[in-house]
């Protein structure tokens, strides 16, 4: 691989990583905002929990 090839490719998993941060933040806003849940994996358990305690985990 050529260097234009690995910045080509961390500039595009630059740009995926910002846009999944980006989805997260307004998934949960969402949430909070209707006063829903959101189910996630910890320690391999998956659980739910209120998206307005997630701060706390």
């Amino acid at each position: 691989m050529s260097k234009k090839d690995v910045n080509k490719t961390d500039d595009f998993h630059k740009k995926v990583m910002k846009g999944l941060k980006l989805s997260y933040e307004r998934l949960i806003q969402s949430k909070i905002e209707k006063n829903q849940s959101v189910v996630i994996m910890r320690d391999g358990k998956v659980i739910t929990v209120k998206a307005s305690e997630l701060h706390k985990l």
